[in-house]
């Protein structure tokens, strides 16, 4: 314990109550600023070291903090709703992979983070990239029903009664929390969430890979950053259709075209260097040096 903090320390704080979400569940924590007298402090991490104990790890950027004192405490809302938009987005994924995959497609890892989310689970093979296509296009056709997204308090015989998804391995109390997606997605929870499913706006699946015997990975972009991807990739599509003088479905063969033409010519420019350097072979031998009795031909 220290008995006041000033401008640049980093001190670790508690408070009696507090709207901070400390990291767990695959959720990163939040940010913000806690005002306590005349001081304030920008949390960077929050965490649970143990339940029922929130500790911020904050930096004084202003005047002095002293324990005993009323706070105020502000999140960063954009930052929240940023990662809302992620941790619903995983919840659809999560349902929308068993749809096609089976019920043993179950979640081994999450990490939930504004505007981009990471699913790790269950499955002994790789997904084609035709499933995963359907998976994108019915988690985008989720968000544009506009499902309410509804969160309670119930037991957990109840809970499991009424089909809710817990994580394999994860230990429950007695009273547990469900997020429901309407009657889409219904999943044990304790993480903060969206209030309706359009307000993911857009996801956008990048890449499939394995992490391990039997895990696989899933990575996607959510809201404004699913957004930007595509129109980023919209102007580099555009671009190259403009180079190559073709509409833009046809840029994929016009490219394998250019990049076999290269190694062709690659293999080409290869065999006429060998047949340069054999050509020479009777100018360099014409050179030989006598060393000590051994004809010697040195050469770069």
């Amino acid at each position: 314990l220290v008995g006041a903090a000033v401008g640049g320390d980093t001190v670790e704080l508690v408070l009696d109550t507090t709207p901070f979400y400390a990291e767990g569940g695959g959720q990163q924590p939040d940010q913000g600023l806690i005002t306590v007298g005349g001081g304030q402090l920008e949390v960077l991490d929050v965490q649970q070291p143990v339940p029922g104990l929130i500790v911020h790890r904050a930096r004084v950027v202003r005047g002095e903090v002293r324990p005993g004192e009323s706070a105020y405490a502000e999140i960063d809302t954009s930052r929240r709703r940023a990662i809302s938009r992620s941790h619903t987005a995983t919840h659809l994924v999560h349902q929308t992979m068993r749809n096609f995959l089976g019920e043993s497609a179950t979640q081994a890892g999450s990490l939930n983070a504004p505007g981009r989310l990471r699913f790790d689970f269950n499955t002994p093979t790789g997904v084609a990239p035709s499933v995963l296509r359907d998976v994108e296009q019915q988690v985008n056709e989720v968000l544009l029903a506009d499902l309410e997204v509804h969160a309670f308090i119930t037991s957990l015989d109840e809970a499991r009664r009424i089909g809710a998804m817990a994580l394999f391995g994860e230990k429950y109390g007695e009273q547990v929390r469900v997020v429901e997606v309407g009657d889409y997605a219904r999943e044990l929870c304790g993480g903060t969430h969206v209030a309706r499913s359009a307000q993911l706006g857009l996801v956008k699946i990048l890449s499939e890979s394995s992490i391990g015997s039997g895990v696989r990975r899933v990575e996607a972009l959510v809201g404004m950053d699913a957004f930007n991807f595509l129109a980023r990739e919209h102007l580099l599509v555009s671009r190259l259709a403009e180079l190559y003088r073709v509409p833009s479905e046809q840029v994929a063969d016009r490219v394998e075209q250019t990049v076999t033409q290269l190694r062709d010519a690659e293999k080409e420019l290869e065999k006429l260097r060998a047949q340069l350097v054999l050509g020479g072979a009777s100018a360099l031998a014409a050179q030989a040096k006598d060393v000590r009795g051994v004809a010697y031909v040195g050469t770069e």
